[in-house]
């Protein structure tokens, strides 16, 4: 009885993960889907797309004894990453840039003076 038990748990256990895996590639395969006519409709590459095409610019950059620093890369006005040609000295590299900040002036509230 304890063989047929472990039989039948054992294949509700390989069920699960063929479903599992089932589910899996049914929702990869929607995603693509749904990527793919979005690239087409509004011209904006899947971000898996970038990703995969940075790290394989990563990676060459590595092969090619460069190394890959994330100072040598900059985002271009279409919103993808592209390596710049030069380099900038330290301190520019260094600078702080903040893109769209909220700015508010703050006044200091009148204080009654202490006697």
């Amino acid at each position: 009885m304890a063989i047929f038990t472990r039989l039948v748990l054992a294949l509700f256990g390989m069920a699960f993960a063929i479903l599992f895996a089932v589910g899996v590639l049914f929702w990869l395969a929607l995603y693509v889907a749904f990527a793919s006519l979005r690239w087409l409709a509004t011209g904006q590459k899947p971000q898996m797309l970038m990703m995969w095409q940075q790290i394989q610019a990563m990676r060459k950059g590595l092969q090619s004894g460069q190394g890959a620093s994330w100072a040598s890369w900059s985002r271009s006005s279409d919103g993808q990453w592209h390596e710049a040609h030069g380099h900038a000295p330290a301190s520019e590299r260094n600078a702080d840039v903040i893109e769209d900040a909220v700015v508010r002036e703050i006044r200091d509230k009148p204080s009654l003076p202490k006697d």
